[in-house]
């Protein structure tokens, strides 16, 4: 039976992310808090992607994505000038979706409609785009550079499989596919990471397509800033 909705998903994933999230910054010692929090971002990526097949202005949509990452990072270098513990470059997965809604667009834009020099265009900036992400996330992995995306350019591509079509069982399909990829790519020590980032096949396999009865995007978009902000202050206050 098919019967978890958009919203029922993203609850989902946003109590995986604040489970991990709690573990990472309050309870690092506890392992289980982080194999919980793996579920979050497969989930989330699933729904940059389909969100580039369904809103009606991706530019907006890259600017809230983009807008909210800038606002969010503050988060991340407070914690840096308070505990020196992280780097105030690495950015966080926010980032890493709007580069993903640029990639995403540009592979929809070329595969859409029946000028093939519009389609040309847009594939030229798709693998510039790919091309300039890739090259960063190589920079950064070899300190070239301090900058670097969360997750890396696995987490970039990965909303990219969920973009590919409107067909549910197809689009799955491909997801989960792109997902053991990326994955694997990751290479994660400990393997109950990748084992638990593929669990979360599990709830998108009863997701019926639907939003759900009540209109949740702003709850969404401030859950990120709002638990970060609590577990900061939590982690300052101990």
């Amino acid at each position: 039976m098919i019967f978890l909705t958009r919203n029922m998903l993203k609850i989902i994933a946003c109590i995986s992310m604040l489970i991990d999230h709690i573990g990472y910054f309050l309870f690092p010692q506890v392992s289980v808090l982080r194999y919980i929090g793996r579920l979050a971002m497969p989930i989330f990526a699933f729904f940059i992607g389909e969100g580039c097949l369904y809103t009606r202005d991706r530019k907006k949509y890259f600017i809230r994505v983009f807008a909210l990452g800038v606002f969010c990072q503050l988060f991340y270098v407070g914690e840096w000038l308070i505990s020196r513990n992280s780097n105030p470059f690495e950015l966080n997965i926010l980032f890493t979706f709007s580069a993903s809604v640029l990639i995403c667009s540009a592979f929809i834009e070329s595969t859409r409609g029946e000028d093939k020099k519009k389609k040309l265009n847009y594939s030229f900036i798709l693998g510039g785009l790919v091309a300039l992400f890739g090259l960063l996330c190589q920079m950064s992995e070899k300190d070239i550079i301090p900058l670097s995306f969360d997750y890396g350019f696995a987490g970039i591509i990965l909303p990219v499989f969920a973009a590919t079509t409107k067909e549910r069982k197809k689009k799955l399909f491909i997801f989960a596919a792109g997902l053991v990829l990326c994955v694997l790519s990751l290479n994660y020590r400990d393997p109950m990471w990748t084992v638990c980032a593929l669990v979360s096949l599990v709830p998108l396999c009863f997701y019926n397509g639907k939003s759900g009865k009540k209109n949740l995007q702003l709850a969404f978009y401030l859950f990120y800033p709002a638990h970060l902000g609590a577990i900061y202050l939590v982690s300052f206050l101990l």
